[in-house]
């Protein structure tokens, strides 16, 4: 069982770490608030694949039956779960509150509020505050992705800002190479490289309305 002492310090490396980190105090209740509300929610163990369903699995070629079993330990084991509040943990600390964009952007608050209404910004609610990803933002300009509205007007209803942020920062198979600026060693590129550098948003609205009709 973990002593106070070494609670305390695992409470207080991360809020030293967050301070380091720029964090708005607001910010770092609201992750340590959604951290918290996550943990009540236990992951049901226990419950794995019937015989016919393991069976049907390998012998689809879905998984090899090492595979399929390693999968199943790690479900029963709630290393699922530990991954899923590592992820949204992580896109919490990856985001900005309205002061901040105001601030970064040189614009008020309110016209923040009225960029993310017109999808200008991309914004989610946590509690009763807005959380702005910083994905969205050109580190080097401070300003934000060109053509930002047409893409987040395509992302499918109800997708999680974790997974938005997945997406948005990972490469895609249809987005290739040395069209925006690119080298030409990379295979493919991010969505957010894709629009930095001047790449066309419809190419990223026909990917999101692929993964909607999947």
């Amino acid at each position: 069982m973990t002593t106070k002492g070494t609670l305390d310090d695992g409470v207080n490396y991360f809020l030293h770490s967050a301070e380091r980190a720029g964090l708005d105090e607001e910010l770092v209740a609201l992750i340590l608030r959604e951290t918290a509300d996550k943990l009540t929610v236990r992951q049901p163990r226990g419950r794995g694949l019937t015989e016919a369903e393991a069976a049907f699995l390998v012998e689809s070629g879905a998984f090899t039956a090492k595979h399929l079993a390693e999968t199943q330990h790690r479900i029963e084991e709630g290393e699922l779960a530990r991954h899923e509040r590592n992820t949204h943990s992580g896109a919490l600390a990856r985001t900005l509150v309205a002061t901040q964009v105001s601030d970064m952007l040189g614009i008020s608050a309110s016209r923040v509020r009225h960029r993310q209404a017109k999808n200008n910004l991309f914004g989610f609610l946590v509690g009763r505050v807005r959380l702005y990803p910083t994905w969205q933002f050109d580190p080097e300009t401070r300003r934000v992705l060109p053509h930002l509205a047409q893409v987040v007007e395509a992302f499918p209803y109800g997708w999680h800002p974790a997974s938005i942020e997945g997406f948005m920062t990972t490469p895609q198979s249809n987005l290739p190479p040395g069209l925006v600026g690119t080298h030409a060693d990379e295979t493919h590129v991010t969505p957010v490289e894709w629009l930095r550098n001047g790449g066309d948003p419809q190419a990223l609205v026909e990917i999101l309305e692929g993964i909607r009709r999947a």
